[in-house]
């Protein structure tokens, strides 16, 4: 059996929609995924900020604990 062609006149007749209603609500808006970012990457900061602080308490503790000579 041979496919039946669609012809101009019945895309005329039934067009497509531009968007349909399940995609309009199944997408991110633009705000929450540079929130997203934006939270992930303040975190990040944050954690090297404190990591940093811990290493340089450590290494300030161990210098003062050293004997002198």
């Amino acid at each position: 059996m041979a496919r039946e062609r669609t012809t101009d006149a019945a895309v005329d007749a039934h067009p497509l929609p531009d968007h349909t209603h399940d995609f309009e609500h199944n997408h991110k808006p633009r705000r929450v995924r540079k929130l997203a970012l934006l939270l992930a990457v303040a975190g990040g900061a944050l954690y090297l900020v404190r990591r940093n602080q811990r290493r340089a308490e450590i290494e300030e503790g161990i210098w003062h604990e050293a004997p002198s000579s």
